[in-house]
C-alpha cells in the first residue's frame, strides 16, 4: 500500500501559475508543505481553524520564501456547514485547483463527536475532507492536470478484522482512541482508491501517503 521512496525537496518543479489548497497548513507537515509549495511558485490557501495560528504561519512563509502567494481560508472539519462555507469561499473567487492536500487530522483523542454528531476522529479525519474534496471536484477537474493528496497513515492497520465497523462509530466504548483512529485512516485510503477509480482518465491524479514519524506531535489541528 505504501511504498518507501526517497523524495527531496528540490524534486518539486517550478509551480508557476499553480494554485493549491492544504489543510492544516498552519503546523507541521503542514506547514512544511505549504512553505516548499509557496518556494517552487505555487498560490497556496492555508486551511485551517485558527485564524490567528493560520495567520502566523503565512507570515512565517513569506518571511521565508520572500513571496507572497500564500492565503489564509477559514476551515473547521468539526463542521460540515464550515467545510461548506470554506468550499463556497474558495469557489467564489473563480481560481483554478490544481493541488488538493488533504493533510489536517487528530490523533488518538478522547471520544467526542462533531457538531453534526459525528465520531471525531472519523469526522475530521476522513468525512470532512470527503465532503470538502467532492464540493471543490469539479474545479479540480476543470484545472487538469491535478491532483488530490489524502495524508493517511501507517496506522490503518489498526483496525478490527472487518475494518470500519460503520455501526459502532458513535459508540465510545466499543473501540480504544488508536483503534477509532486506524479506522479514519482506513477510510482515507479506500476513497482514496475509489476516487483514483472515477477519475480515471480525467488526469485528475488521487494518492494517499504515509507521512511517516514526525518531531512535531500533531494530536490536534
Amino acid at each position: 500500500m505504501f511504498n518507501k521512496k526517497r523524495f527531496v525537496f528540490d524534486n518539486i518543479p517550478d509551480l508557476s501559475g499553480k494554485v493549491a489548497i492544504v489543510t492544516g497548513g498552519n503546523n507541521g507537515i503542514g506547514f512544511i508543505t505549504v512553505r516548499e509549495l509557496v518556494r517552487k511558485n505555487a498560490h497556496v490557501f492555508i486551511a485551517s481553524r485558527s485564524k490567528e495560528k493560520g495567520e502566523a504561519a503565512i507570515e512565517i512563509i513569506k518571511n521565508e520564501t520572500k513571496k507572497d502567494a500564500v492565503e489564509f481560508l477559514q476551515l473547521d472539519l468539526k463542521s460540515l456547514n464550515s467545510v461548506k462555507s470554506a468550499a463556497e469561499t474558495f469557489l467564489a473567487k473563480n481560481l483554478p485547483l490544481h493541488i488538493l492536500i488533504n493533510n489536517a487530522g487528530i490523533m488518538a483523542t478522547a471520544f467526542e463527536t462533531t457538531q453534526d454528531g459525528i465520531q471525531d476522529q472519523f469526522g475530521v479525519n476522513h468525512l470532512g475532507h470527503f465532503l470538502f474534496t467532492n464540493l471543490l471536484l469539479p474545479t479540480i477537474k476543470a484545472s487538469a492536470p491535478s491532483r488530490i493528496v489524502n495524508i493517511s497513515s501507517v496506522a490503518h492497520q489498526n483496525t478490527p478484522p472487518a475494518g470500519i465497523e460503520f455501526d459502532k462509530l458513535n459508540d465510545p466504548n466499543a473501540h480504544t482512541a488508536f483503534i477509532r483512529y486506524g479506522q479514519s485512516k482506513l477510510a482515507n485510503i479506500l476513497f482514496t482508491i475509489e476516487l483514483d477509480k472515477r477519475l480515471s482518465g480525467t488526469n485528475v491524479y488521487c494518492n494517499s501517503v504515509h507521512p511517516g514519524k514526525q518531531k512535531k506531535k500533531n494530536y490536534s489541528n
